[in-house]
């Protein structure tokens, strides 16, 4: 059961809405680059979809392109 929570976790779906929410951002803001393709999204019936293990990874590396070298 233990190993069921995490993998559910770890596929997590998420809406516009709850990305916005788990990446402090405005959901404007979410769909844009989701409408740019600038962050990892799937559209499914007119509706944006994004994975949470996905958007983890992608911010990231996000995170390390910012690094000055």
């Amino acid at each position: 059961m233990y190993f069921d929570v995490i993998i559910l976790y770890m596929s997590e779906i998420m809406t516009i809405k709850e990305l916005a929410g788990y990446i402090k951002m405005n959901e404007r803001t979410v769909y844009k680059l989701a409408n740019n393709a600038k962050i990892p999204a799937v559209k499914l019936s007119n509706q944006w979809r994004f994975k949470r293990n996905t958007i983890d990874e992608w911010l990231e590396t996000q995170m390390y392109k910012n690094v000055r070298r």
